[in-house]
Order: C-alpha cells, then sequence, then structure tokens
C-alpha cells in the first residue's frame, strides 16, 4: 500500500479547489495511488483525468512555481556538471541556470512539491536551489540530451498536441462526428491550457460514447457499450496481478479457443505493455471508463493481497505467483495456521508441537499460547494471519490512517471489537482488525456500515496498534480546551477525592498520561516554575516540551498524581514515592510516581513502565554479529555473576529481563531483589525492597541462599555488603545477574574491589561485565544519505578511507519523528568476557584500563567502536555516538 507524500497531498488539495478535479475523481485517483504507487500526478495522468502540462500550470497558479520548457533550452555544460547525471535521474531534477553573482542555482523538478528532494540537492551543490517545474516528456528528452553518458535514446522534443491525438480530430471530422472548426478550437485550447483534447471534446458537447467508439474503430477495436454481462474466468484474471490491471486499466476475462487473452480496456494506449505482462497474444476490446471501472471492481474484490506485494517488492516473479495461485486453487481450502507458521519460518515444527501442548493443557488459542511461551511476537502473528486469509496486513506507523475514517463506523463497536477504520476504497471501508476469525465482529461492522451506503473490506493490525489509534481517535480531547476549562474551575489548594475526581485537573492528567503513551513517551515531568507550570514527556530519551498550564494549575494537578498513587495530599515537605495502574479506555498500563519539594512547589514525575510481554527476545536487544554469539555463551553458564552497567536510562533492566525470559525455564527457582518491581514475569519469584521494614538488598540476599535458588536478580549493587552477598552467592553454585552503574565494563571490577570484594573473589565469582547505551534510531521515514562531518570523523579519530564505502544517514525531520530526525532507540555495548589471562589480571590488581586494553587485545569492542559500527550500518549517526559515549 503507497502512502501519500505531502507533495501529494498538496497536489490533491490544489486539483480539488481548482475544480479541475471533482470529488469522486481524487477519489478514485487516491484509490488507485494507494495501489500501484508513483506520484499521485503520474496516476492522474494515466487515468486519463488530467494531462501533465495541465497539472504543471496548475502547480503554477498554485503554488507559484514556475513551468520551464527544458525541450526549448541549450543548457551550460557547467551549470549540467553541478548535478551529475545519475543524480538527475534518479531525483527527477536537472539544473539548467546559475546566478554566480547569488549562488542560486535554479534546478527543474519533476515532483517540484518534494521539499526532501530539494534539499538533497541543496547538499549535493552546496548552492541554494530556486525550484522550477518541467512535465515528464520534456525532462525525458532534456535528460537524454543534456546527459549523453547516461546512453538514453532521445525522443522527439514535445509540442501540443500529440500526433495520436491530432489523428483521432481528423478522424472523428472523417466520421461527421466533429466539424473542423470545431477540432481547432479544441486544438488550440490544448495548447493554451495542456488539458487532454479528448477531454475537452467532450465539454464541447461530443458524447463520451461516441469518442470510444470513433477511438477503437480507428485502433481496430471493438468496442463494449456495457460489461454488466461479463464474467471473467479466474484463469484469466490469475494472469493479471490486481494492481497492474489497476495500472493499465485492463481486465483480462477469458482465455479463447486460439490461446489468445481477450482483454477489456479504458484506455487503448497500453496494449503493448498489457500483453508482455500476459506473456502471451492478447484481443483487446475497449469500453468507457466508467463501464471498465464497474468490471475492475466485480473482478479483483480482494486488495493487498500477499502473492502482490512480494511480486511488487521484488521477492517473488509473476510467473512463480501465478504457479502457487494454481496450486492453492486445487487445494480448495486454507491450510491451519501452524502450518502457514511452519513454512513462513517463523517458528519451528517443535514450537508448534509445545504450543498444543500447553494449548491442550491450559485452553486458549493456538496463537496467545505462541505469543505467552514467547515463540511469536504480535507482528508476526498478525502477519501471519494476514496471509492465512489473504488480507493485507497494515502497521498504522508505517501507513497512517484516513483522519476522517473513524467518522464512519461508531465508538462503541470499534471498542467492543478492538478494530479502527483505517482509510475508505471507493465505497469500501478498511478496517483493521485484530481477529479476522471474529464472525460476530464481521457481522456487527457489515450491518453498520450498510446503513451508510459502505461495505467492509477486513484488514489485520496488532492489537496494541488498533488500541493506540483507538485511543487516539476517539480518545482526543484537545489540551487547550482542558486548561482553559481548568482555569475557570480556580480548584482550591486541596480538595477531597471525591470533589477532585471530575474536574478539569483530573481530565487534564488523564489527557496528558493518554498523550504520552500514545508517543511512546517512558516519562511524564511536571515541573513548577516562577510564573507557570511546564509539562515535558522523554521521547527516545529526549525531553520534549508538552504543554504549560497557569501557576494555578499546580497543586490541583499534584494533588490528583498524589491520589493516583495513594500518597498523602496533604505531606509536601518530603519525597514521595507510588505506584498505580492506568486503565482508560483501551490503555492499560503501570505508572511509577514520584514527587520532590522545589522552591517553586512540588515537582512530580510520572514513568510509563512497559509491559511485560513487551520485553524483547535477547536476538533483538541489537548486539553485533560476533558479540551476540558470546552474550549467549555467558548467560548459558550454570554459576558465577554477570554484571550489566550503565547510567540511568541506558536499558539495563531491559536487557536484564531479556536474560531472564531465556534462562529462567520452569525447571529453575529464580529469584529477584528489586526496588521497586518494574515488570511482573509469570513464573519468576519477584521481592521488593523495603527499607522501612528492614527489608534491604542484602537481607533479601541472605533470604534467597535458603530458598535453594538456581538464578538471582539484583536490581542493582549499592553497597558493599549487597556486593559480598551477591559475589558469595555465585561463588556457592547460582547464576547471580546484578546491575552497577559504572561508565565502562572494566570499572565494574574496580567498582567491586572498591566496595570491599577481594580480587581473588572477584577473579573467580565474575563471568561477564556487559556496558550499554541507547542511541537514537535515524527515522526510517526521512532518512537521508550524507556525507562524513570531517569535524565528526576528527573527534572520533576516523580517516575517510575507514569508511570503507559505508553510507551515513541523518533524518531531515518528518511528522513521525516529531521533526528530530530520529524515532526509537537502539543499544550499543561493550561486552568484557572474562577468561583465564582476564582473571589472573583481576588478581594482580591491574587497573580498569589496563583490564580494558587487555579485553579489547582479545577482541573486545569498546562502547564507541560499536556505536560507529552501527552508524555505518545506518542505524544511528556519528553525532549520537559521540554524545553518549567518552573514550
Amino acid at each position: 500500500m503507497s502512502v501519500l507524500t505531502i507533495g501529494d497531498k498538496r497536489l490533491g488539495a490544489a486539483l480539488l479547489d481548482m475544480g479541475l478535479l471533482d470529488d469522486e475523481e481524487l477519489q478514485m485517483a487516491l484509490e488507485r495511488h494507494r495501489e500501484v504507487g508513483g506520484s499521485l500526478a503520474d496516476v492522474i495522468v494515466e487515468m486519463g483525468l488530467l494531462s501533465e502540462r495541465r497539472i504543471a500550470q496548475a502547480i503554477e497558479e498554485a503554488f507559484g512555481i514556475p513551468l520551464v520548457d527544458l525541450a526549448e533550452m541549450e543548457i551550460p555544460p557547467k551549470v549540467l556538471s553541478l548535478v551529475p547525471a545519475e543524480k538527475a535521474q534518479s531525483l527527477g531534477a536537472i539544473p539548467f541556470a546559475l546566478d554566480e553573482e547569488s549562488g542560486v542555482l535554479r534546478v527543474a523538478f519533476l515532483n517540484p512539491l518534494d521539499t526532501l528532494t530539494l534539499e538533497e540537492v541543496e547538499d549535493l551543490t552546496g548552492l541554494v536551489v530556486e525550484p522550477y517545474q518541467t512535465t515528464r516528456s520534456a525532462f525525458q528528452y532534456a535528460l537524454a540530451r543534456s546527459y549523453p553518458e547516461l546512453g538514453l535514446p532521445v525522443p522527439p522534443p514535445p509540442k501540443g498536441a500529440s500526433p495520436e491525438e491530432v489523428r483521432l480530430g481528423e478522424y472523428l471530422v472523417q466520421k461527421g462526428l466533429l466539424d473542423p472548426k470545431t477540432l481547432e478550437e479544441a486544438l488550440v485550447e490544448q495548447e493554451r491550457t495542456g488539458d487532454l483534447l479528448g477531454r475537452i471534446l467532450v465539454r464541447k458537447g461530443l458524447p463520451e460514447e461516441a469518442l470510444y467508439r470513433a477511438l477503437a474503430e480507428k485502433e481496430g477495436l471493438e468496442f463494449l457499450r456495457s460489461t454488466e454481462g461479463l464474467n471473467p474466468e479466474p484463469k484469466a484474471l490469475a494472469l493479471l496481478l490486481r494492481s497492474d490491471a489497476l495500472r493499465y486499466q485492463a481486465v483480462p476475462v477469458r482465455i479463447g479457443l486460439d490461446g489468445k487473452v481477450e482483454v477489456v480496456l479504458a484506455d487503448p494506449r497500453h496494449r503493448q505493455a498489457v500483453e508482455a505482462l500476459l506473456g502471451r497474444p492478447a484481443r483487446f476490446f475497449l469500453t468507457l471508463p466508467k463501464e471498465w471501472e464497474g468490471l475492475f471492481q466485480r473482478s479483483y474484490p480482494e486488495k493487498g493481497r500477499l502473492g502482490e506485494t512480494l511480486v511488487q517488492e521484488g521477492k517473488l516473479s509473476r510467473q512463480a505467483l501465478r504457479e502457487a495461485l494454481e496450486i492453492q486453487e486445487k487445494m480448495g481450502k486454507a491450510k491451519p495456521l501452524g502450518e502457514i507458521l511452519v513454512e513462513l519460518g517463523l517458528v519451528s515444527p517443535q514450537d508448534v508441537e509445545e504450543a498444543l501442548e500447553m494449548q491442550r493443557k491450559g485452553g486458549g488459542r493456538l496463537e496467545d499460547t505462541l505469543i505467552r511461551s514467547g515463540k511469536l511476537t504480535p507482528e508476526k502473528l498478525a502477519q501471519t494471519l494476514a496471509t492465512q486469509y489473504g488480507l493485507p496486513y497494515v502497521d498504522p506507523r508505517e501507513t497512517p490512517p484516513d483522519p476522517a475514517a473513524h467518522l464512519y463506523l461508531d465508538e462503541r463497536l470499534a471498542r467492543k471489537y478492538t478494530v479502527f477504520p483505517h482509510h475508505l476504497e471507493g465505497r469500501s471501508l478498511v478496517v483493521l482488525m485484530r481477529d479476522p476469525k471474529n464472525v460476530f465482529a464481521i457481522d456487527d461492522l457489515t450491518l453498520a456500515l450498510k446503513a451508510k451506503g459502505l461495505s467492509l473490506s477486513p484488514a489485520v493490525a496488532t492489537e496494541e496498534n488498533i488500541v493506540r489509534l483507538i485511543e487516539r481517535y476517539y480518545g482526543k480531547q484537545e489540551l487547550g480546551e482542558l486548561a482553559k476549562e481548568f482555569a475557570r474551575s480556580t480548584p482550591q489548594e486541596e480538595l477531597p477525592t471525591q470533589e477532585l475526581d471530575e474536574t478539569a485537573a483530573q481530565k487534564l492528567v488523564k489527557q496528558v498520561i493518554k498523550e504520552a503513551y500514545l508517543q511512546e513517551a517512558s516519562d511524564i515531568h511536571v515541573e513548577p516554575r516562577p510564573e507557570d507550570v511546564l509539562i515535558r514527556i522523554r521521547v527516545d530519551g529526549a525531553l520534549r516540551e508538552y504543554t504549560t498550564l497557569p501557576k494555578s494549575a499546580l497543586n490541583a494537578v499534584i494533588s490528583v498524581i498524589k491520589i493516583m498513587g495513594g500518597l498523602n495530599i496533604a505531606e509536601k515537605r518530603i519525597p514521595q514515592d507510588g505506584r498505580v495502574r492506568f486503565k482508560e479506555g483501551g490503555i492499560d498500563l503501570d505508572l511509577r510516581l514520584s514527587t520532590l519539594p522545589t522552591v517553586y512547589g512540588e515537582k512530580a514525575v510520572m514513568r510509563l513502565l512497559r509491559k511485560a510481554s513487551e520485553i524483547p527476545e535477547i536476538e533483538q536487544l541489537g548486539f553485533a554479529p560476533g558479540v551476540f554469539e558470546r552474550f549467549q555463551e555467558v548467560i548459558s553458564k550454570p554459576y558465577g555473576i554477570f554484571l550489566i552497567t550503565g547510567p540511568t536510562g541506558s536499558g539495563k533492566s531491559f536487557t536484564t529481563f531479556s536474560i531472564l525470559k531465556r534462562i529462567a525455564t520452569p525447571d529453575k527457582n529464580t529469584q529477584t531483589i528489586e526496588d521497586p518491581v518494574e515488570y511482573e514475569i509469570p513464573g519468576i519469584n519477584q521481592t521488593q525492597v523495603n527499607p522501612q521494614a528492614g527489608l534491604t538488598f542484602a537481607r533479601a540476599l541472605r533470604a534467597f541462599l535458603r530458598q535453594d535458588p538456581d538464578i538471582i536478580m539484583v536490581g542493582e549493587i549499592r553497597d558493599s555488603e549487597t556486593a559480598k552477598i551477591a559475589t558469595e552467592a555465585a561463588l556457592t553454585g547460582h547464576l547471580v545477574i546484578a546491575t552497577l552503574h559504572t561508565n565502562d565494563a572494566a570499572q565494574a571490577i574496580t567498582r567491586l574491589d572498591e566496595m570491599g570484594v577481594e580480587p581473588f573473589n572477584i577473579s573467580a565469582a565474575l563471568i561477564g561485565v556487559l556496558s550499554q547505551r541507547l542511541v537514537r534510531r535515524v527515522c526510517e521515514h526521512c532518512k537521508v544519505e550524507v556525507p562524513p562531518d570531517p569535524e565528526a570523523l576528527r573527534r572520533l579519530g576516523l580517516k575517510e578511507e575507514d569508511l570503507k564505502g559505508a553510507k551515513l544517514y541523518k533524518g531531515t525531520g518528518c511528522e513521525r519523528c516529531g521533526g528530530t530526525g530520529y524515532k526509537g532507540r537502539y543499544a550499543i555495548h561493550e561486552l568484557l568476557v572474562v577468561d583465564d589471562e582476564i582473571r589472573h589480571a583481576i588478581v594482580q590488581g591491574k587497573s580498569a584500563t589496563e583490564i580494558k586494553e587487555l579485553a579489547r587485545r582479545k577482541g573486545m569492542r569498546t562502547l564507541r567502536e560499536d556505536g560507529i559500527y552501527k552508524a555505518l550500518q545506518g542505524i544511528t549517526t556519528l553525532e549520537e555516538v559521540m554524545a553518549r559515549t567518552i573514550e
């Protein structure tokens, strides 16, 4: 499914506003664009709605970007050399003039509304670019003529009406359907407006049917007045993909006795392309566009099928797909889910058997059992269900929904069945479902949409993504309105719980939590300032300003937060901590609350805790090849202490629980001591520190040793007593996993020494140290290749030849990443594996620097080196690596 660019959206809106397309025509073009891709302008031209020259004139009128005729220009070689031939071809951009005094380069673009392409040309040339536009025919002529090194054939220069259009006009005159004067007027109008000759003639009174009959006669085709009685054969339809049929306005209806495929067209220009795709001779028929549209909708009712997607992505040939469809047709029924999972390589047959056994014992669906056991991710499940039922799989983060689509479906039904309307395709509403097998949901949705004149088109998405969409679109309440309502309510400093429940402060806090959840934030900060209250949220490790509130809002907002966490609303002098489970609509998450007195009032922080089900497998932690194999070897050892180090917010807890998820099997007794318990993991015995009651890390560890444990997890080693007991536990045959705050892996050894653990005990107990940081990922939706920054290379100690042809990327900023150029985070690692040589160095009392150098000689990659490796993989940037590491 293709996504509209910002430029496409602007163009569609302009054509609609100018009356060049009506609403129905634009919707048809948008629907076709979703399936065939390309630019919206190309789709409109291919559909015969407008000519490329008319679209160019509309862009000039609406956006002030001049149209230039490249075919009439002699471009100086010096100007052409500013953009290499391959770049000019790939970007659809040809420079034609340079104002050396001002440093402005004039460039003709195929898609002048694409700001990313313009920025890339500016980065490439180092000049300020002034955008112009050109038609595709003029661009292809100028490209072949100006860049002979490309070896492209030079087409004839474009001028006025095409020869085919002129011949059609003359043919209409010969048939007596048109008088010469009307034809001359139409040709003059076309020269002036760039519109299609056929559309001009229809506007001047020529019946559309007469036009198409004449076109069929001229091209030697049979004309079909109606397609109503046509019932295409499945074998014929299988010869042409739905997307190809849509692109070329062609439907194969049957295979004749002579072996020729009979094809119904709405545009005879594409006959050669269609015949090539069919791979056999064809007999063509011409019909009216509306008749063809009806035939197409009846013939290809399913959208976004897996096979077609694989063909479009180049992962499957058309011939292989045809053979697979023939096999599927012979099978006559869908395969079981487990069999498809195995065939797709998502799980092994043994995994399915184990899950089926668990299902037989505990009930429930196979797919739920696989997810709980960690064998299958929700994304893979959704993709598999889509494959099994021949439905499209949609990731709303990649393909955002139409903002108006949710208005077609009642909120009650969306929440009841966990479904969300994604977009309209004609009169069919594409609805995202977590379970396409739910017949009750299908029946109720079909009935509800039928009352609005719409049909249901199911698609598959993960439950989490659907819930986010429901909350974002149905649960939306403008924060500005809430702030105004709150200001009007003038809350008092302290209010009883029952009075606070329905206040604006209560609504406001709920809305902020919802928005933080939807933006995948990790923390919410409510910060008092001298004149107002600032609310910030932390996304991808960076705080972003979210909103400000009047100073009078502080006490009521803090009171609401305290009540949620069961804290004392009257106590403002000391810090307080709490925890709450927040459930609102489809959102269900845990929050860790903390309040702190400051000079301007109480500050509150709410940490959004991710669910235990979201903890990744160790394969998803981002280890580089080679490092991952050594990591697996370390955590699979039966005893010893494994340390995970890094500052707050470096992902230590997530890595720790990913390890436990892998090694804490049902045949082992696993104990954890945490402060606080962040993720509740079934099958693991978790204990929370309670200093007021005397339950410290050290005391809990002593108790654990009397509980016959196999694996012990220590949330954090903070003092010498905890460090000594954890080391002793590792020496007495237990596997201990603990976190520690150090800057790198080698410093963990000296930190244990400073805490009073004897070096010979450290050397005997320690099996490895993992130091990690989180770096921001380059946004996949706006990433562009960039040249290496010489200053960054200097600071990292790199030379350009060290890059070995690798490509560096940065994000330019888009709606998906909030303009930051980054979306999500990725771990970089430093894994120190303790072997005999390093044990000897520990006993000798070597410094952290000496141990680090020894480990590097044995193959350890430092944090900075791992970060550079991942920047060269296009995952992050060199600037981000510098910001997160110190060497």
